[in-house]
């Protein structure tokens, strides 16, 4: 079976696409009935943001198709040159039909208009993914898509995930994200800062457009350290260094730090106004954004640390695989 993966990117130090494409592809590459090839934008010629994509979706796919039994455009911004009887598309969320537009970004608006497009063409796919009941549901609700075309399956972590029952001098917080507005990292600094709990620091991953503005609200506060982008190396570590994992985020396609987090035996905090699936987010301390200093100062985490490591085990490769190649079948 001859299958084409498209994607922006199989890197994981994209984004959240960049992980999920990777991670799909480990989990099906040594099955030896099926012939993959990769179509990405890590060798195009334009490198930056959104103009790179549209590039890629519009001019380097179609010059780079070759013939194939199925087509998998792992979003549905890869999906506008593809023969929907022989096309399957994940769909990871709709984020970006409803996140604010970044003043730094004047192509944001023009991603909106291209990706509401992109949907309305992959729902005629043969077949669709997604990674939550929650995107599946707002296919059912808001697109009409028919509910035997659907198929949610989890996504992967990484095998090397797990506890290391490091033990820390100092009470240590941390979050691990893009460092924009969606992610409202702000509230935790300030939160923390309004804690100013003793013998205690804060350590933030991640590099983005608001990074400046982040530091600023820090105040060279010794305490709390930005770490710039983590590798993949390094991210077993930085969960294990911590007491606590913070995602503040308001809106996610799942939320796979939580994952993460969850599986190094990590309590979760999340926040009570945040769309994240049901499934992952009732499995963390909820906390209001008022309270969210309170929380921290207590250090009373409401959280299953043995239930969470057990469910983490269900976002394998091999359970991806194995739900992908099913739906890969079918298809023929």
């Amino acid at each position: 079976m001859d299958i084409t993966l498209i994607s922006k990117s199989f890197q994981t130090n994209t984004n959240g696409l960049g992980s999920y494409s990777k991670n799909l592809h480990e989990s099906i590459k040594n099955n030896r009935n099926l012939n993959i090839r990769q179509i990405s934008q890590n060798n195009t010629l334009i490198k930056l943001g959104q103009p790179a994509t549209l590039f890629f979706s519009f001019v380097e796919i179609p010059l780079k198709m070759r013939n194939s039994d199925i087509y998998h455009a792992l979003s549905p911004m890869e999906s506008f040159y593809l023969d929907p009887k022989k096309s399957v598309v994940t769909i990871l969320d709709f984020i970006p039909l409803f996140e604010n537009t970044e003043e730094t970004d004047k192509f944001k608006n023009f991603t909106k208009f291209f990706y509401e497009k992109a949907v309305k063409k992959s729902i005629k796919f043969e077949k669709i993914i997604t990674i939550s009941e929650e995107t599946s549901n707002d296919l059912k609700s808001h697109y009409n898509v028919d509910d035997e075309k659907i198929h949610s399956i989890r996504l992967a972590i990484d095998r090397k995930y797990h506890p290391k029952n490091i033990k820390n001098d100092i009470f240590t917080i941390g979050t691990v994200s893009g460092l924009g507005s969606r992610k409202r990292i702000d509230i935790l600094i300030k939160s923390f800062l309004d804690a100013d709990i003793e013998n205690s620091r804060l350590l933030i991953g991640g590099k983005g457009h608001m990074l400046d503005e982040l530091k600023k609200l820090a105040n060279n506060d010794p305490r709390i350290l930005f770490l710039g982008f983590i590798s993949d190396e390094d991210m077993v570590d930085f969960y294990n260094s911590l007491d606590v994992f913070v995602f503040p985020t308001i809106m996610e396609g799942y939320g796979m730090p939580i994952v993460e987090a969850m599986a190094c035996g990590k309590p979760v905090i999340t926040l009570e106004d945040a769309y994240i699936p049901h499934d992952i987010k009732k499995r963390t301390h909820i906390s209001s954004k008022n309270n969210l200093a309170n929380v921290l100062k207590e250090k009373n985490f409401d959280c299953d640390i043995k239930s969470n490591l057990k469910f983490s085990k269900e976002f394998s490769l091999e359970n991806m695989g194995y739900d992908l190649i099913k739906v890969y079948e079918e298809m023929l």
